[in-house]
């Protein structure tokens, strides 16, 4: 289909991808990202027409040309700074898309408007409005682009938890509606004008009122099945009207979840730090608050093992004394209030060692083992509750003067799996030395801390088997750079190689303090430290990794005396880590290098906004390239529409001739006959039978409407018409070079004539101050009896 319908068909395919992305308001707060999502989706429209003008339709080329500006697009709105760097901005894109999903994955909607979301959010609706517009205008199959319109629709169908409003679903339906009745108008146009006289008129126009009220009917129809149906019908609530129940039961919905396997590089890399907790204790210095024990050691991972929780160990009875604390280590009962805002846990957050917890709802069970807390059929999500423990101090002496451990504890904290590279035990025995199990462990600590020379870094490449695993340990020690999994890991593998029984814990650090004994944790405050068993004491918390921010405890930092008689401070671990040479010194272990911070920053709800002017420039360019052709396809479907009875559809169609020929660089002479523009065209195109036969009937068409007595015969339909200007301008557009034909695809004189007609029609009406000027006689509606001989059509 020609002559403006692709044009109407791109802005209605937009119009259709923006209508549904109005569905993902509820994931995302505020409104930056649909502004971005508009430009996307005005990239692909704008990048559509043009490159249909300049392709003459061909479909590859016209896909090839909107995917390449809406990926400039995204590079200019999210990663302008590497825009002559392709690679950097390929890598950039990379990583906010990573940061997008992540905070998808971590947290519940509605979530901030972080460059990373904002990017998925708009490249997601640009790469729908692309699919939509080769479907619906390149490949004429309006039907098939409400599969990619119903795909975003199920995004966020699918992450609310009750599901999107009706509203919205009528929203989205509205674009898929929109998008067919556009199709079916100009496949209908197509069909040309129904030949009727001039009492058949009336009985038509009803007709085909009564045909577009039927249509209607029959959208409006399914539209109310389609939202009726799943909910009147069990079984087929999918939640995606709304209705569905809660995560779990729980009525509340997820917005981060720390991995007790290990897996929080996500967590610290995190751009947007999310609060996941508050708490209130009566402990000055809290310890850090653990959520798992993981006891078990495969060679690729931690997990606590899979102790079968007996429903009667339910923490409503208490829970039992840590495993091997005996009463002469000092203890003090303290008291922590914690409110989970926004954390979804099977275990449960607690400080060690708990012994009584009261307000929560369900059934939580206890490992007498490990302490562990885990909820059967129920999450913490939401969850509110009180935590009596036992504040543990030992003294280093204590730990120093431990006896054995008993040999089941030895047999199950020291396991490790047979391949363990020989590297791992080979510098552990270097490192500890000889002496006590607690001197051991000491130098252990000290050299992650200081003396290795270890450096923190939440971006240490990855390892495939997990940042846990053997490989990882052996990778770590050789580059000397890792964040907490790596420390706690090879410390605890280290010290189960020289017989210490360790296992890993993994919770959060204590957070930011917000009043003397009140703090906020959030998901940058994920951690895991290694725990090591010493007789009399029990699990004792050591603190390898650098940086932290959590000073070592002070049961780990024996002090030594030098020959002079004073406290040597050289092998002691100081509270404030270490200035590294690139000058970064962290506060906490959710610290992260000084650039990441920088980009973190930028991932913030106010770090982003919209670089408008390139933008505005691009568009500018793009709407100066389509606007004449608009203009002309304007101009045109208006002549047609005005056109009445068969003067009018024969000047319509000398109009179209003349204009489309004029596009071309044809000359024609306002005093050229009709009969004298067809000879001329003859001689100088050598047009073919067909060709001459068609420029004959629409000569002829246009004499007998100037001449012939008034008749209520339309005569042939406007499609034949048309078809006919088409053949003509076809047969003399293939003799003219290609950079001709380009210009009149791209830069038709007839739309800068029309759009130098709109512009001097609205000058004339602002003059004059009246709207009752406006000039009657258009191009298709010319007196044809009082010009026949002046050639002017």
């Amino acid at each position: 289909m020609t002559n403006g319908s692709d044009e109407r068909m791109a802005v209605t395919a937009a119009c259709a991808s923006l209508v549904a992305a109005l569905t993902l308001a509820p994931l995302i707060q505020g409104v930056t990202w649909l502004f971005a999502a508009a430009i996307m989706v005005l990239t692909v429209m704008v990048s559509g027409i043009v490159g249909r003008q300049l392709a003459r339709g061909w479909w590859p080329a016209v896909i090839g040309l909107q995917a390449v500006l809406l990926f400039l697009a995204v590079v200019v709105l999210f990663a302008r700074g590497q825009i002559a760097n392709p690679p950097g901005a390929v890598s950039m894109l990379t990583d906010l898309l990573s940061a997008g999903l992540d905070v998808t994955q971590s947290q519940s909607p509605p979530v901030e408007s972080a460059r990373g979301i904002v990017l998925l959010a708009a490249g997601g609706t640009g790469v729908v409005a692309l699919a939509v517009d080769v479907l619906a205008t390149s490949f004429r199959q309006p039907a098939l682009a409400g599969l990619p319109l119903l795909a975003m629709y199920c995004v966020p169908a699918a992450l609310l938890d009750d599901g999107l409003p009706w509203y919205l679903f009528l929203v989205a339906a509205a674009g898929f509606l929109l998008l067919l009745s556009a199709d079916a108008g100009d496949r209908v146009r197509a069909w040309g004008r129904v030949l009727a006289s001039a009492g058949e008129r009336s009985s038509r126009t009803a007709g085909d009122t009564a045909l577009a009220r039927g249509g209607r009917r029959v959208a409006a129809a399914a539209v109310v099945t389609a939202v009726a149906v799943p909910a009147l019908i069990p079984g087929l609530d999918s939640q995606l009207l709304g209705g569905g129940d809660g995560d779990g039961g729980s009525g509340g919905t997820v917005i981060t979840r720390i991995n007790p396997i290990l897996d929080m590089r996500r967590d610290l890399n995190d751009p947007v730090d999310t609060d996941l907790l508050k708490y209130t204790t009566t402990v000055a210095e809290p310890a850090p608050l653990r959520i798992v024990t993981d006891d078990e050691y495969d060679g690729k991972t931690w997990k606590p093992s899979e102790n079968e929780f007996q429903r009667a160990n339910n923490i409503e009875n208490g829970l039992p004394s840590a495993p091997g604390l005996t009463s002469a280590v000092q203890t003090e009962a303290a008291t922590s209030d914690i409110e989970i805002y926004q954390l979804r846990e099977n275990y449960l957050p607690l400080p060690y060692p708990a012994q009584q917890i009261s307000g929560l709802n369900g059934e939580w069970l206890y490992d007498p083992e490990t302490l562990n807390v885990l909820g059967r059929n129920v999450t913490t999500t939401k969850a509110n509750y009180t935590v009596e423990f036992a504040e543990v101090t030992p003294t280093a002496q204590q730990l120093a003067d431990a006896g054995a451990p008993p040999d089941d504890i030895v047999e199950k904290y020291t396991a490790l799996p047979d391949d363990m590279p020989a590297v791992i035990e080979k510098t552990a025995r270097q490192v500890a030395g000889t002496g006590t199990e607690y001197e051991q462990a000491v130098r252990l600590q000290d050299w992650f801390r200081v003396s290795g020379r270890f450096t923190y870094n939440t971006q240490a490449p990855a390892s495939k088997n997990g940042d846990g695993s053997a490989q990882a340990i052996v990778d770590f020690l050789d580059s000397k750079e890792g964040y907490c999994v790596h420390y706690a890991s090879t410390m605890a593998v280290m010290a189960r190689q020289l017989g210490i029984p360790a296992r890993v814990a993994v919770g959060f650090l204590p957070g930011s303090v917000q009043t003397e004994d009140t703090r906020i944790i959030s998901s940058r405050d994920a951690h895991a430290w290694p725990e090591l068993y010493f007789q009399g004491v029990g699990w004792v918390r050591f603190e390898p990794t650098p940086r932290s921010g959590q000073a070592a405890p002070d049961w780990t930092v024996p002090p030594s005396t030098g020959n002079d008689g004073q406290t040597d401070d050289s092998t002691t671990t100081t509270t404030e880590p270490e200035t590294e040479e690139n000058g970064a010194s962290a506060s906490s272990e959710a610290e992260v290098p000084d650039e990441q911070a920088a980009a973190a920053d930028a991932q913030s709800s106010g770090g982003f906004s919209l670089p408008w002017q390139p933008f505005v420039l691009l568009l500018v360019v793009l709407l100066a390239l389509a606007t004449p052709r608009a203009a002309a396809s304007v101009a045109t479907r208006r002549r047609w529409r005005t056109a009445r009875g068969a003067p009018g559809l024969a000047a319509a169609a000398w109009d179209d001739l003349r204009l489309g020929l004029s596009d071309l660089g044809v000359r024609w002479a306002a005093s050229w006959t009709p009969r004298a523009v067809r000879q001329r065209l003859n001689d100088d195109y050598r047009l073919t039978t067909e060709q001459s036969a068609a420029l004959d009937r629409l000569v002829e068409e246009l004499e007998e409407a100037f001449y012939a007595p008034p008749s209520d015969d339309p005569g042939r339909p406007a499609a034949d018409r048309r078809q006919d200007v088409a053949l003509v301008v076809s047969a003399v557009a293939v003799q003219k070079s290609a950079r001709t034909r380009r210009r009149a695809r791209l830069w038709p004189a007839s739309g800068i004539t029309a759009l130098s007609g709109a512009a001097a029609s609205i000058t004339a009406r602002f003059r004059k101050g009246s709207s009752s000027t406006i000039e009657k006689n258009g191009p298709g509606e010319q007196q044809p009896r009082q010009k026949a001989d002046s050639g002017a059509h």
